[in-house]
């Protein structure tokens, strides 16, 4: 099951590329597994995918394809308590060998692909800079860890038999892309299998494992901010925890609030440990991160989220019967007879009448709601939000990590320069996460998670709608790909530049014009809803009902 590493055509195509392909200004070439990223092998992003194999049951595969991009604004240093897991550089990832990826580089905007799956990148972003006292602290601790190089490698082994344990004893992938247990051999599919992907785009993490045996999606994306320790603990150690929880679930009882409170528990117990870290290595008490998780089995999404990322699912309006509905009383027959085409002709139209639907909250200043309640559990503050953002320093109100916001004592271990007014004792800021459960539906056709550097450019509907022309135009092709490029556009005009000119700046320079972006796209059309019945087996009563 899952695709294996394809060979593209060169980055810059001649005059023999296909016309009806849609322009790019970035070209992709393979990411060979198992060998360590080159820097000129990153490029400047990422493209990863997952196809379900067309053998496999349709009805008990919750998804169709994953297509993610990440792309990363901000060159910032490596974590230090996660050393030994984290990525090597700005931008990168690691996968299963059921999983593809791609390296994006600039190619010319005189040249079209001949490829249309060449269609575009995607960006996201932190929004402080590390302080050189920190990266001092960092410095030595790093110097420690050379001597005692043993917490990423047992991060590792523990996340490494809690899969095994879960499914089986068949994983495959590590993260550098080499074989750990079984045998997972290119573009086979074993029952018991676990596929996986994840990578890095600036401060940003993203994270796809799917179970065969458990028939278990999860995607998780971590959106850090102030330096990438509390993104790497997370891309660690959440999904381990969430396992752990979800232990003794009996999904047949459709017990959705059973699992949506492990989810919940595992975020909570993740935040306290790496808070507790907090107290030998002071400079984590700024760092944070916001958490989006999507959990997928069979029909049921599970959905958490604290901070501004988002879960924005695209789903088929509700057909338009007004007109239908007015000649129910003239001519019985007449009236069945236009129903049934009317139905007909919604259910041929798979993508047109998209709507956006948001499945999260966001968590920030923006929303009267958050900063009320910031204001309600600190009445003897009288700026608890000021500028925008709370105590001046984030825009966030829910967040992972960010302990100098939550408890005084975390705030009191930083340097004077960098200590908040803390009043009293109450958290200003919480990890207390949005749940939610959505069952999946004929009319939902694909689900969009993102990092917040999506929004910046982009509403829910226009994304949506970008998404669905792209893959009305070029089924086969990439929408995340195209997603990314359409900010990178996005970015050069706010900025009054040209984007092969933005493209070509060094990360960290880039930052000053977009963000830091992970995208994950998820296509619906499994199959894993019950068909819905003949139209013509629909009764008179039941039109007249409708």
């Amino acid at each position: 099951m899952g695709n294996t590493v394809v060979k593209l055509t060169p980055c810059l195509a001649g005059r023999d590329a296909d016309d009806n392909a849609p322009q790019s200004t970035l070209c992709q070439t393979p990411t060979i597994a198992g060998i360590p990223d080159s820097f000129d092998q990153e490029g400047i992003g990422q493209t990863i995918s997952f196809k379900r194999d067309d053998s496999d049951d349709p009805n008990s595969v919750p998804f169709q394809t994953i297509h993610c991009v990440s792309l990363g604004a901000n060159q910032i240093a490596p974590s230090s308590i996660m050393n030994d897991y984290s990525f090597s550089s700005s931008s990168s990832f690691g996968r299963s060998s059921s999983f593809s990826s791609f390296a994006l580089h600039p190619s010319s905007s005189s040249f079209s692909s001949s490829d249309p799956s060449y269609s575009g990148i995607l960006v996201r972003s932190a929004s402080t800079t590390i302080l050189r006292e920190i990266q001092a602290a960092r410095d030595r601790r790093n110097q420690d860890r050379l001597e005692n190089p043993s917490l990423g490698r047992r991060l590792i082994n523990s996340i490494t038999s809690r899969l095994k344990k879960y499914t089986g004893g068949v994983v495959c992938g590590s993260h550098t892309g080499t074989v750990h247990q079984g045998t997972c051999d290119e573009g086979k599919s074993d029952p018991g299998a676990v596929h996986w992907a994840q990578g890095k785009a600036g401060e940003d993490r993203v994270q796809m494992v799917y179970s065969e045996e458990h028939q278990l999606l999860f995607v998780g994306i971590y959106d850090g901010f102030n330096g990438p320790d509390a993104p790497d603990f997370l891309l660690a150690n959440l999904y381990e925890a969430i396992l752990l929880e979800l232990e003794g679930i009996q999904w047949e009882k459709q017990d959705h609030q059973q699992v949506l409170g492990a989810m919940s528990r595992a975020l909570r117990r993740a935040d306290e440990e790496y808070l507790n870290m907090a107290d030998e290595n002071p400079e984590l008490a700024m760092i944070g991160s916001c958490v989006l998780v999507m959990l997928m089995k069979g029909d049921d999404l599970y959905l958490m989220n604290v901070g501004d990322s988002r879960a924005v699912l695209a789903q088929k309006a509700e057909p338009d019967l007004s007109g239908v509905l007015g000649k129910a009383d003239e001519d019985l027959e007449r009236f069945k007879v236009e129903m049934m085409r009317q139905l007909e002709a919604y259910e041929r139209d798979k993508l047109s009448g998209l709507v956006a639907v948001q499945l999260t909250m966001d968590h920030s200043t923006a929303f009267y709601q958050e900063v009320r309640r910031i204001r309600s559990e600190h009445l003897d503050d009288p700026c608890p939000v000021t500028r925008g953002r709370v105590k001046g320093t984030l825009k966030v109100t829910r967040a992972f990590g960010a302990g100098f916001l939550k408890k005084p004592k975390w705030n009191n271990l930083l340097l004077e320069a960098y200590k908040v007014d803390y009043i009293g004792n109450s958290p200003y800021i919480n990890c207390n996460p949005y749940l939610r459960h959505h069952k999946l539906g004929p009319r939902d056709r694909f689900l969009i998670l993102s990092s917040d550097g999506l929004y910046d450019h982009f509403k829910n509907d226009e994304v949506v709608a970008q998404v669905e022309m792209f893959t009305s135009m070029h089924p086969e092709a990439d929408p995340a790909h195209h997603l990314a490029e359409l900010i990178l556009r996005s970015a050069a005009t706010k900025a009054k530049k040209d984007v092969n000119d933005l493209i070509g700046l060094p990360q960290g320079e880039r930052r000053k014009y977009h963000d830091d972006v992970s995208i994950v796209i998820i296509s619906l059309d499994g199959k894993i809803w019950k068909s819905s019945p003949r139209l013509d087996e629909i009764s008179n009563q039941e039109l007249l009902n409708c």
